[in-house]
Formats: C-alpha cells, structure tokens, sequence
C-alpha cells in the first residue's frame, strides 16, 4: 500500500493509496474494453436494451478501474474531530468531517498478510453521551505493521504533547 504519514503540532495527515495488483488491473482494462464493445454493438444495432446495459456496465467497471488505479483516501486527525475524502485520480469527494468526543479510540482488523507483512484496516471510534463507542470512520485500504508503528507514535505525539508528563496516565487516548 501507499501510505504517506505527515504530522504537525495540530494534525496528522494520512494518505492511503491503491497498489492493485497486474492481473487486477488487466481484469479492469478488459472488462470496461467488454463494456465499450457491447456499446457499439448496441448503437449499431439500436438495441435499447442492450444499451443501457452496456452503458451501466461500463460506468461500474470504469468507477472500479479509476478507484484501483488512482484511489486514495485522505484523513486529517486532529485532537476534536477525523476528516476523510477520497480521491479517484482527477476526482476528488469533498471533506467530511466527524466529531471525536470523549476520546479517540484506534482499533484494528487483520486485512490478511501480504509481501510476508501484517496488514491491518483501522477503525476510528469515539465514545458517545452514554459512554458506549461509537464507530465514526472505517479505512477502505488496509496498512502494514510499520506504517501502523508510525501513525500510533504519531497520534500519540499528537494527544500527549499537549499535557503535563506528570498527567501522562490521564489523558483520554486509547490505540488498541
């Protein structure tokens, strides 16, 4: 994976790429060629029907193919609130924000090994009024064990180096 870790004072900025696979590109190319076909096919033709099948087709094959080509989801974390969008090369979804409350809590699951590495999709959770987690954001691309060392150290810069070292134990942070 792509994954590109920027930190300041205030926020922690992540970037998290796409890395498809050949094959999985090929698949892509060949199946949005299969859906430009049918297209042609259909005007020539003038099978209706046809048409709009091919048309949604193509558009679903073409999403996915710019999603594996050139997706990347962006976070900014900050001590009050997580924002993400997503970009799809040329495209990119506007800002969202959500609010962290009480305190952010990291959690992970295991997306499997690859290259011989752990990877791990995140889970942002936050807790409500009535103390119960809630989950506020979810990754759509999974990270390796060493890029998951070096965003904990950075939220935990983040978080700590706001605070008195003697009130270390206190803080609401939690990184499971």
């Amino acid at each position: 994976m792509l994954v590109k870790i920027n930190t300041d004072r205030l926020n922690v900025r992540l970037t998290i790429g796409a890395q498809t696979s050949a094959l999985g590109k090929s698949l892509m190319i060949f199946f949005c060629l299969i859906g430009t076909a049918m297209i042609f096919i259909a005007l020539i033709d003038w099978l209706l029907g046809l048409l709009v099948m091919a048309m949604l087709w193509t558009l679903f094959f073409g999403w996915l193919t710019l999603w594996n080509f050139y997706g990347k989801e962006l976070l900014v974390i900050n001590t009050t609130s997580i924002s993400f969008s997503y970009r799809y090369g040329f495209y990119q979804t506007k800002i969202q924000s959500k609010p962290i409350r009480k305190a952010l809590n990291v959690s992970l699951v295991q997306a499997g090994i690859h290259k011989g590495q752990e990877h791990f999709n995140l889970i942002f959770e936050t807790y409500n009024e009535q103390d119960l987690p809630e989950e506020i954001y979810r990754t759509l691309f999974y990270i390796s064990k060493n890029d998951l060392e070096v965003l904990k150290k950075a939220i935990r810069q983040l978080y700590f180096e706001k605070i008195d070292p003697a009130l270390f134990v206190k803080q609401p942070y939690m990184l499971n």
